[in-house]
Formats: structure tokens, sequence, C-alpha cells
């Protein structure tokens, strides 16, 4: 009965969300409430706004994963990697929600590159989605989404995200899917200190306000919070930085419905 009455409690409290919307899509973000859309160190942000591919130099790979309200049924775990070949930064990611019973698939293949002395990147990803419930066929969308960053200066950061910019349809329903746009601003504060916020508006929801923070402690250490507007989430992460690899922690507080954890490790050689 537990799981049965989450869900209820989530589907009554929560915004409705749409297919393939997750409240981040790594531990890092997770501690940033997923406000970081125009960052300039987020190197699996590519999977948020396709111009941030850009920010993996060489190499950069990562593993996130939670489950939402700590419930197996609401089970999420995502892969990407991206690097860069001769000025063109590619990156490539799988996100999966659920379990057996219902499960979101979701294949991201990018691209993204910068002009104007390196000022401006513009990102293309093109998304697979996938729908498989037990005991009927599968359900598949094809998207598109285009994003850019813009430096406004040494220290300010603006960018924008249009979402299934081709207006795909699950089942014959285009409402399914996100049809969402975004922009957002990052204010590097000091060397340490970064600030995020960005307002998200899907064709069929009200606006959500995202802001972000994050203090670089040493090169060791980070530790980040945030709050997303749409259900009063506020949220805390934490980073330790050992040599190659990055471990990440976050937790997302719901008033109600209780804390989600997301945890996540990343691999960046040139870093």
């Amino acid at each position: 009965m537990k799981p049965l009455s989450f869900t209820f409690a989530f589907l009554i409290l929560t915004k409705a969300y749409a297919a393939f919307d997750y409240p981040a899509i790594s531990a890092h973000n997770a501690g940033l409430a997923n406000s970081n859309l125009a960052s300039t160190i987020a190197q699996e942000g590519f999977l948020l706004n396709p111009a941030l591919s850009v920010n993996a130099n060489s190499f950069h790979a990562g593993l996130n994963y939670f489950q939402l309200f700590n419930l197996k049924e609401l089970t999420y775990s995502s892969g990407q990697a991206a690097f860069s070949l001769k000025g063109i930064h590619l990156g490539a990611g799988i996100q999966t929600f659920g379990e057996t019973r219902y499960r979101e698939n979701k294949i991201t293949l990018n691209s993204s590159k910068k002009f104007i002395n390196e000022k401006l990147a513009i990102g293309l990803s093109l998304v697979i989605y996938n729908i498989s419930i037990k005991n009927y066929n599968d359900i598949n969308a094809f998207g598109v989404d285009l994003g850019f960053r813009l430096s406004l200066s040494e220290g300010w950061q603006v960018a924008g995200v249009i979402e299934n910019i081709n207006q795909p349809k699950l089942n014959g329903y285009s409402e399914e899917l996100t049809n969402r746009v975004q922009l957002g601003f990052e204010y590097r504060v000091t060397k340490q200190l970064y600030s995020n916020v960005s307002i998200q508006k899907d064709a069929w929801f009200t606006p959500m306000v995202l802001v972000g923070i994050e203090y670089r402690v040493s090169k060791y250490l980070r530790i980040s919070s945030g709050f997303a507007s749409s259900a009063n989430l506020p949220s805390a992460g934490i980073g330790l930085n050992i040599s190659n690899i990055a471990v990440n922690y976050s937790v997302q507080h719901h008033f109600v419905l209780g804390a989600t954890h997301f945890v996540g490790i990343a691999f960046a050689p040139s870093n």
C-alpha cells in the first residue's frame, strides 16, 4: 500500500510532470535545483542545455542515480560522456526512469561549437524517447533541442534552450512531452562563488523559477544549495574532487513527500 499511497500523494501534491521531465539530470545539478542552464563548469550540462558540452575540454564521463521520494518504482539512472574533437564538442547520454512495469528511456546525441572569439556557444541535441510498458507495445518519439550560451562579460553568462522544437508526439499527444523554453543566467561573484538562476515555461504549465549557488571551498571540495519554485523544493549538495574523480551527493526535500537523495560519480582525466 505504501508505494500506491505515495504515488497518489505525488500526483495531487506536486506538479503533474510530462513524461521525461525529471527534477535533475545529475547529482551535481540536483544540489543547484537544476538551475545551472548557463553554467561554465557543469561538464554533464549538455543534458540540460545542448550548448554546454563545450564545458568538456577533452573528455568527461559520469553516472548518476536517485529514487524519487525513496520509491524504487520511481528510480532514475543516467550515464553520459562528452569530449572535444578539433573544435567540435560531442556528447552522448542515456537516462532511464521507472522499473520493469513502466520505464522511460531517453537517448541524447549532442554536438556544440564556440563562435565569436569563443564568447558564443551553440549546441544541438537529437533525442530519442522510448516508453516501455509491460504487456503493451513500446511508444517512441524523436525530438530536437537547441541551446546557446553567451558570455556578456567576464562574470556574466546568459543562456537559452528550446526543447522539442519539432513538437514530437507520444501516442498522438504532444502534451505528453516537454514543450519548453528556458532562459538562464550565471554570475561568478568571485573565483570560488557561482550563482545561477533560470526560468522555465512549458506550453502546458505555469512558469517555474530555479535558483542555485555553488561555493568552491578548495580544489577538493565544493558545496551548493538551490530552490525550485514548482513544488517549493529546497536542495543542497556536496562534491569531492579526488585526482580525476568527482563524487557528488545532493538532497532535495519535499515538505510532504520527504527527501530524494542523488548520488553521482564523474571522471575527467584532463581535470
